[in-house]
């Protein structure tokens, strides 16, 4: 394998870690807003549950509406970071398939073949895992994007029980699919650090040479200079 060829599987992988990484950060603003959205949730449960009493309706209803509107909110940020989760899986599938495309080239008699082969080994996985994230990173914004709808404002009593009790079930489903995201993420991030060690190592073995290989006919004979005259005095 060239140079050229190591240094961008090199520089590939390193772009799968640093997406992963993003990928990483999303997912924790994920859980952070739909356990947000899982507390607004039990509030608006709560007013729901007294807008039946005749004693106060019309305050607990409109709090009811307020809280829908909270989660509303809270589902459409989920969305959007839905979609940048989205976007950061795909960089990194992209990332990956390049690097897989550098290190599928011919390795036959380079002393890093087996190294290479290692590398290749951990970026299959890689892409396996990835693979495996996008459909989950989909699930997520469908189930943000029907708690949306389902948290629609209404005056209607029933209807507002049948709201509250089918976006509850969409942000839970939300939160499932972040705890199976996060554990895919984690694998995932394992494997890109893993590989980018990996990577490192060999791009520096491309661009760093042995000494004995850094001069065509060998290293440099030194050269014998002959010692100077002593300086004139007593030798003590």
């Amino acid at each position: 394998m060239k140079e050229r060829e190591v240094l961008a599987a090199a520089e590939a992988v390193f772009d799968a870690e640093r997406a992963l990484r993003r990928a990483a950060d999303t997912v924790d603003e994920l859980g952070d807003v739909a356990a947000s959205s899982l507390r607004v949730l039990d509030d608006a449960a709560t007013d729901a549950f007294y807008t039946h009493q005749e004693d106060r309706r019309d305050f607990y209803l409109e709090s009811a509406s307020e809280h829908l509107a909270r989660l509303r909110n809270r589902s459409g940020l989920m969305n959007e970071l839905g979609e940048d989760l989205s976007r950061h899986l795909a960089a990194a599938g992209s990332a990956v398939e390049r690097a897989g495309r550098e290190l599928a080239r011919g390795t036959e008699g380079d002393e890093r073949e087996s190294e290479v082969r290692v590398l290749r080994t951990q970026i299959d996985v890689l892409s396996e895992v990835v693979t495996l994230a996008r459909p989950v990173a989909d699930q997520i914004i469908r189930h943000a994007q029907q708690a949306a709808e389902s948290s629609a404002a209404t005056d209607a009593l029933m209807l507002l029980d049948s709201r509250v009790h089918h976006a509850g079930q969409r942000v839970n489903r939300a939160d499932e699919d972040l705890t199976m995201m996060r554990s895919v993420i984690e694998r995932a991030q394992s494997r890109a650090r893993a590989s980018a060690e990996l990577a490192a190592s060999l791009s520096y073995a491309a661009t760093h040479p042995p000494a004995s290989q850094s001069w065509p006919s060998g290293p440099p004979q030194q050269v014998h200079q002959p010692d100077k005259p002593a300086a004139p005095g007593i030798a003590i």
